[in-house]
């Protein structure tokens, strides 16, 4: 969870703000932030391994390889004493593990190559207003104005990041094909949002976790398979595989595991307000860790993006006024 990959989960359990759980201790905040800062820091180690000369399929292969095991242990126990599933919902899951988790992931990996962290996590963060904006087109739900005001502001931030990135003494002159791929990962994680909602509430979120995971980890190894000898997975070097590792623990398992306690603990709303942290820890990560430093106009983009998506996750969606 584009991945991430499942940094903007919480969107899906807005229908339900109401928990069994209620806390707003310093144990809480530490399980909702750290699950919202490792799903985005994940990128910083992707761009670590491209570093060494590793693709991002072959980077993504091993995440999704290390990550499989936990994700079969995670259905087992879920599923033991649960209603077996049909034929019909293993097709779904596996279509929404293909949309959700590996062709989100890919798209999004491949252009990290091109981007740097600080602008694909403004793109990413525009998913809220691409789930409104498939609502109103596709189910035809009325949006508030105030809402669509959010949405705006959301997408200025992403034209002033674009306009700061290209002019960046680092970019690559594939900042705009970069950008799409990221664009695309962000739609086709919207779309997931969308149609995993009734499933998600029908099967349970751990359960529903483990096999969508589990499936596009399936999807990436076969994928990696046609394009490239697996016996390539045993020639990386050392340090390829320690990122590989890292990304399937501490940017795919923990975090998910994580988030979902997080939204036990705090509710929806106040879990979107402290995961808020990720994407800003993630700026301070890719300068610390990459050298990327935001300019102005890039972290002036990144403000109105986050700003604006936070908006829209957190007011409460009515039926504008018939005029």
């Amino acid at each position: 969870m584009p991945a991430r990959d499942f940094s903007g989960g919480f969107f899906v359990f807005m229908k339900n703000p109401h928990s069994t759980y209620s806390s707003t201790g310093l144990l809480t905040f530490s399980i909702v932030a750290g699950s919202s800062i490792l799903f985005c820091s994940k990128g910083v180690f992707a761009k670590l391994a491209f570093a060494q000369d590793a693709d991002a399929l072959t980077v993504l292969a091993l995440r999704m390889g290390f990550s499989l095991p936990f994700f079969v242990a995670m259905i087992y126990f879920t599923s033991r004493k649960a209603a077996p599933l049909k034929l019909g919902e293993w097709a779904r899951l596996a279509g929404l593990g293909f949309l959700g988790y590996y062709i989100s992931s890919l798209v999004n990996f491949t252009g990290l190559q091109y981007v740097s962290i600080g602008l694909e996590r403004i793109i990413l963060y525009t998913y809220p207003s691409l789930v409104l904006a498939f609502s109103a087109i596709v189910l035809r739900k009325r949006v508030r104005p105030s809402i669509w005001i959010a949405c705006t502001v959301a997408w200025i931030g992403i034209v002033v990041a674009f306009a700061g990135e290209i002019h960046h003494p680092a970019a690559s002159g594939q900042t705009l094909f970069g950008g799409s791929l990221i664009f695309a990962s962000a739609l086709t994680y919207a779309a997931f949002i969308m149609i995993s909602g009734d499933t998600i509430h029908r099967i349970g979120a751990m359960r529903f976790t483990g096999i969508v995971v589990g499936f596009s980890c399936l999807f990436m190894l076969v994928h990696y398979a046609i394009v490239h000898p697996l016996t390539d997975l045993s020639r990386l070097t050392p340090t390829v595989y320690g990122y590989g590792i890292i990304l399937a623990i501490f940017g795919t398992v923990l975090p998910s595991l994580l988030m979902s306690e997080g939204l036990k603990r705090a509710g929806a709303q106040k879990f979107a307000i402290i995961s808020a942290i990720g994407p800003v820890a993630t700026l301070f990560l890719a300068w610390a860790m990459l050298g990327e430093k935001p300019n102005l106009y890039q972290f002036g983009g990144f403000i109105l993006t986050v700003g604006g998506g936070l908006t829209i996750s957190l007011l409460k969606n009515k039926p504008a006024p018939v005029a």
